[in-house]
């Protein structure tokens, strides 16, 4: 197995611990996130964000870029899609149901992850599989009252995006013999293109320097989430995937999403119930199951 020379790690922990960190920039930035698409609309916000992930990455993927084939533009294309897709059906499902209902029916892609594998040609394995329901319990104590639960038409639009989700990290293992580098740039730039395409068509268009007046909250979460949250995410999960992190742990360890989200609420204040510290408590079970195995490895 591959060694770093630097710190002694083995390719895929690497990877783990890159992923961790995707996590925390995915939760920590929600808020930001929140905030900005409520002055700014989500589709033009989307298109400049990808875009910039993918000229961030354009520099370091030059190379590939010149010997890219037609296999790693359609698996992009493919990557890209569905990516775009699991954005699109989350937001039209927000707007038919809650936001806690919503993190939770798109974490159901821990499941998927493991169930639809097995199209894919992957065994589905018990131990994994009951870790991906471990998790899923933990989010649902997380983020859903279930004293008032009640099935909405946009929980069924959401539970699309979930699918969207764990196709694309099923499909990522698949196509990971691409450079990861080159294959990222693809994606993000196709999911830059529909997301625009989709602004002209809904006259959502944004152009961030026709505004220079805008509240400083909105550049920052540009400059944020394009270089942590795009950039280094995706390039962190197809780089992962490439050095052998199986789908199903990996989207185990999305789970952990909700937890930085938490955690930067409590920084702010909010106190948790015992409800939620226990779904926080089954997650970190199961990730640190899974982060023990690899480590073990």
């Amino acid at each position: 197995m591959t060694r770093s020379r630097d710190v002694g790690i083995s390719s895929k922990q690497t990877g783990i611990i890159s992923l961790i960190l995707t996590t925390f920039f995915w939760g920590s930035t929600f808020v930001l996130v929140k905030e900005t698409v409520s002055i700014i609309p989500l589709d033009g916000f989307l298109a400049v964000r990808f875009f910039l992930g993918g000229i961030l990455l354009f520099p370091f993927g030059i190379k590939t870029i010149k010997a890219m084939h037609l296999d790693m533009l359609k698996d992009g294309a493919i990557l890209g899609t569905l990516l775009y897709l699991s954005f699109w059906f989350q937001t039209v499902g927000l707007t038919m149901t809650t936001p806690a209902k919503a993190a939770f029916i798109t974490g159901l892609n821990v499941v998927f992850v493991p169930i639809l594998g097995v199209f894919f040609g992957r065994a589905l394995r018990r131990i994994e599989l009951t870790l991906s329901f471990v998790a899923l319990i933990g989010l649902a104590l997380m983020t859903l009252d279930i004293s008032n639960f009640r099935i909405e038409i946009g929980d069924a639009i959401i539970v699309l995006t979930a699918i969207a989700v764990a196709l694309h990290v099923l499909y990522t293992e698949r196509v990971s013999g691409h450079d990861p580098i080159g294959l990222v740039i693809v994606q993000l730039f196709v999911v830059s293109t529909e997301a625009y395409i989709v602004a002209m068509a809904r006259g959502t268009v944004w152009n961030p320097f026709s505004g220079m007046n805008l509240p400083y909250i909105v550049w920052v979460t540009l400059v944020v989430t394009s270089v942590l949250a795009t950039a280094f995410a995706f390039f962190s999960q197809t780089y992962s995937q490439n050095v052998g992190v199986p789908s199903s742990h990996i989207a185990i360890i999305f789970a952990l999403e909700p937890i930085f989200a938490l955690l930067i609420d409590i920084f702010r204040g909010v106190i948790p119930n015992l409800q939620i510290f226990i779904g926080m408590l089954l997650i970190l079970f199961s990730n640190i199951w899974i982060i023990k195995q690899e480590f073990e490895d």
